[in-house]
């Protein structure tokens, strides 16, 4: 029996709303439903967050071993390169001290080689250059010309161990003048004043007698200042070096120049084949101290600077005249060398520069009022032994 909740009167069964007030009958089936679909969204709510949880737990416990197992990667990596690392930088912390010690034991052995190169260098140059042996060399030979003449020889590197015999001697210098204008040539050049590709017209009125080829040469004949140093050496031809001389301003002013060098001994006073000079009693003086200075600095670059010195010395390499100091010599031993001869005033002069592969010395025999053929045989003797010590030595 059901009653309507509103009014309280009794309701027919089945009838949906009260038959006296119109209220809506509530059903007992509806109650029950209701109730249930609460109860089970309540339940269904629950398990659900349950079962969400526990799928969290599930997940979580299938993620765990996951997660362990990156960790324990990670962790063993960090073990690995900490651990690796920190063993190398220890081993290479107890290796570096050795290393710079090996190091320092190569510079050491290196530097005690170089010590000992340079001692043995040392001992060998003084070894083959004895003051007492080159003397009684030059006695036995040069040494038995006529009073003036003038030697120096130097093995170059090494200080204070020159040999000279009246090496401060000025003697008549014939064309070995022609070594301190081809220096005082290059010295303007490389001061800027004058250049090697200027060029010079020859004239009837530079020709002179004597030796060289540009006497036979015609007037309006152009030359370079480069090719008429070549002529004054290497074909020792006069009316170059009179050219030379006038472009370096005269004889004056070219003892100047050398002396403002330090070559005391040397003086120009003449130009070549200059016989109104030579009869008024003027003439071109040099010592065997100067000449032999002039080329040791040719050699070692000090003279005027490291690229005009080669090119000196490239010039005085294909002087064509080796009839004195160089004639006997071995041909293995290169030549770089300048003569000098006046017949009338018994002048016989050589200088020259001896190579090998490992050493140089500079040898200068200047002869004045001698006899031609002796100075020259003496010359040859000279330069034969000296060769012969510089390639022995060398060995």
């Amino acid at each position: 029996m059901t009653y309507c909740e509103e009014c309280g009167k009794k309701l027919t069964d089945g009838v949906s709303f009260c038959e006296y007030c119109g209220t809506l009958v509530k059903q007992e089936n509806q109650k029950d439903t209701t109730e249930y679909e609460d109860i089970e969204d309540t339940q269904f709510e629950t398990v659900t967050e349950v079962v969400s949880e526990e799928e969290q737990v599930h997940e979580t416990q299938k993620k765990t071993p996951k997660r362990k197992w990156f960790v324990a990667v990670i962790l063993i990596i960090l073990v690995v390169v900490v651990g690796g690392g920190g063993y190398w930088w220890f081993t290479q912390k107890d290796k570096a001290p050795v290393t710079q010690s090996s190091k320092t034991s190569e510079r050491t052995s290196s530097s005690t080689t170089e010590e000992s190169i340079s001692t043995s260098t040392e001992q060998s140059s003084q070894s083959a250059f004895n003051k007492q042996e080159i003397e009684e060399l030059a006695n036995s030979t040069v040494g038995k010309l006529p009073n003036k003449t003038s030697v120096f020889v130097s093995m170059i590197g090494e200080k204070n161990n020159d040999y000279e015999n009246n090496g401060s001697t000025p003697i008549r210098s014939a064309s070995i003048i022609k070594l301190f204008l081809m220096e005082a040539f290059y010295r303007e050049v490389d001061e800027g004043t004058i250049r090697l590709d200027e060029s010079y017209i020859l004239k009837d009125t530079d020709k002179v007698g004597g030796t060289g080829v540009l006497q036979n040469y015609t007037e309006g004949t152009e030359l370079t200042y480069q090719e008429l140093v070549r002529h004054m050496i290497v074909d020792s031809d006069n009316m170059a070096g009179n050219i030379v001389m006038n472009i370096l301003g005269g004889p004056e002013n070219i003892t100047k120049l050398i002396h403002d060098h330090g070559f005391n001994d040397t003086r120009v006073e003449r130009k070549f084949v200059d016989t109104a000079a030579l009869a008024a009693g003027k003439d071109n003086y040099t010592s065997a101290v100067d000449v032999g200075n002039l080329l040791k600095k040719i050699y070692q670059r000090e003279a005027v600077s490291p690229q005009y010195d080669q090119s000196m010395l490239e010039v005085l390499k294909y002087n064509k005249n080796h009839s004195k100091l160089p004639k006997q010599i071995d041909p293995a031993i290169a030549v770089y060398n300048k003569t000098g001869e006046y017949q009338e005033y018994g002048v016989q002069n050589d200088a020259c520069i001896f190579e090998t592969n490992d050493r140089a010395c500079v040898a200068v025999v200047l002869s004045e009022d001698g006899n031609e053929s002796e100075q020259v045989s003496a010359m040859n003797e000279f330069g034969q032994q000296l060769g012969e010590l510089l390639g022995e030595e060398g060995k």
